[in-house]
């Protein structure tokens, strides 16, 4: 059991170590030992103290319990080049451990393997000389065997993913330039964070861009060293950029959208605003779209977005937010989430102990028996 021990927090001291970024001579010397010793440490043939776990904690960013996990199978990441932003250890962990939890949670409910995840468009670089062409062609597939057609706007995208097999998790982030970040395993299957601290139409896009990744470029999600993943080619980038674009605001919708209510006349910065809020997507992404389809020139872009810089300056903020809808996306997907049923259907049905939901939804347990509290007591008939 002890010899176990040692394997497991070697390996996963080594794993932290190494998506951290960090060589063995440098982790040794935030660590005060030597780096023979921790590499006899991260080989499981010497034990650790705890003083040097609860050190190695700190400087890596990530709860102790990391380190005592037996993992099955590690989620395999395909980092974003195009922001050159590679998140942060304690990010791609909580990816790892929300895929795991939803996994167990599966099991505890006794519902894995019923939800297939979406198929694959695998995009082979010397096979398909027009990728631009293939991943458009892979957006209009999808709406098409989602249902959504050519025509329709997408209501609310974390809903329609995460009813159709994506594992979807929100978190801020405070890591300026990082959008979002998708993972892969056989075990796991896709899994997908957005960066709230981002506008909602950013975490839309970001949505759709990563599911992108997930259908056409599955073989590239590796679990590479962090300094290799700014090496990959962002051709890749540009595929996923416009399969979201397609995805999101298709083009027979746009024109047909256009044709009802615009007809000849010269698109103007209220037309753009109008038309982004029916598609649920950025300015910029409007612009974009409507460039891309010859309905605007390119110079009557540059001046649109002028525009809408110069009547929205803080590049933080969105032009015309999705906010003033008054709709929170997030929120309205979140009160019917796939990984709260699965949670809730456990706890109400006492299949998972409040420890072990804590441990599963990342709260304490006086946070836990509240929530369980609040869940039974919305289960509960009013007399009569």
């Amino acid at each position: 059991m002890e010899e176990r021990l040692k394997e497991v927090i070697g390996r996963n001291l080594k794993s932290a170590r190494e998506s951290a970024g960090k060589s063995q001579e440098e982790f040794a010397k935030d660590l005060d030992i030597s780096r023979a010793t921790l590499s006899a440490i991260e080989n499981g043939h010497v034990s650790i103290d705890s003083a040097k776990v609860l050190r190695a904690s700190k400087v890596l960013g990530l709860p102790v319990t990391d380190f005592f996990k037996e993992r099955e199978e590690e989620v395999a990441l395909l980092f974003r080049a195009a922001e050159e932003v590679v998140p942060k250890a304690e990010v791609r962990s909580r990816l790892q451990l929300f895929c795991e939890a939803y996994r167990e949670l599966e099991e505890i409910v006794g519902v894995a393997d019923t939800l297939l995840i979406p198929p694959e468009y695998t995009y082979f670089p010397h096979l398909q000389s027009k990728p631009i062409n293939f991943a458009t062609q892979v957006a209009l597939s999808e709406r098409e065997r989602l249902g959504l057609g050519s025509y329709d706007p997408i209501e609310n995208i974390f809903k329609l993913l995460d009813g159709n097999g994506v594992r979807l998790l929100d978190l801020p982030v405070d890591q300026e330039g990082l959008y979002g970040l998708s993972g892969f395993s056989k075990r796991y299957g896709l899994c997908i964070l957005v960066n709230t601290r981002n506008t909602i139409e950013r975490n839309i896009f970001t949505a759709a861009h990563e599911y992108g990744h997930l259908l056409m470029h599955r073989p590239f999600y590796k679990n590479l060293d962090v300094s290799e993943a700014m090496d990959r080619d962002e051709e890749l980038e540009t595929m996923a950029d416009v399969f979201a674009a397609n995805f999101l605001v298709p083009e027979v919708g746009l024109r047909d959208l256009w044709a009802k209510n615009g007809g000849r006349r010269e698109i103007k910065l209220e037309d753009v605003v109008f038309l982004k809020h029916h598609f649920r997507v950025s300015t910029k992404v409007m612009v974009r779209r409507l460039r891309e389809v010859a309905m605007i020139s390119e110079r009557e872009s540059e001046d649109l977005l002028a525009f809408a810089y110069k009547a929205q300056p803080d590049a933080k903020v969105e032009y015309a937010s999705l906010k003033n809808d008054k709709v929170d996306l997030i929120s309205e997907w979140k009160n019917v989430s796939r990984f709260i049923y699965l949670a809730r259907k456990a706890a109400v049905l006492g299949l998972v102990s409040l420890g072990k939901l804590g441990e599963l939804l990342g709260k304490n347990v006086l946070e836990v028996r509240s929530l369980v509290q609040q869940w039974r007591k919305e289960l509960m008939v009013a007399p009569s």
